[in-house]
């Protein structure tokens, strides 16, 4: 009897050890957000500096309107030039953007398609700047 008990015992200990192990695994989604990388955004617009953290793979743009921040804004494509900033220092990508090579290396970005790569501070300028600029570069 007592052998008994202990071979139960033990096979339900094994079972215990089998199965103990297949617990449910975490969510590959939760931890890929939870380690995502977030940068900070100083923006200068109408002579306030304005703060945000903005999330690896969104527009500076995007964040500012959830934030309640009211930037000049339109299409939200890369389009109008209407969202235009020159970016004082840091990195961004604006591969969505439709402004020409030599303007974006000047360092001038549209709001709305510029997804931050490193921290950056950005200062707002007015479109009518921005397509002065943009059609001297295509001229």
């Amino acid at each position: 009897m007592c052998s008994r008990a202990m071979t139960s015992c033990s096979l339900r200990t094994s079972r215990c050890a089998a199965f103990g192990s297949q617990r449910p695994m975490r969510s590959t989604h939760i931890l890929a957000k939870a380690a995502r990388t977030t940068y900070k955004i100083e923006i200068e617009h109408d002579g306030k500096k304005i703060d945000l953290a903005v999330p690896d793979g969104e527009s500076i743009l995007s964040v500012a309107l959830d934030k309640g921040i009211d930037l000049p804004h339109d299409c939200k494509l890369g389009v109008c030039m209407t969202c235009p900033a020159k970016l004082v220092s840091g990195k961004v990508d604006q591969s969505g953007s439709m402004l020409s090579d030599d303007v974006a290396e000047k360092g001038y970005t549209l709001l709305c398609v510029a997804t931050p790569k490193s921290d950056c501070k950005i200062m707002t300028i007015s479109e009518d700047e921005l397509l002065d600029l943009q059609l001297v570069a295509g001229a």
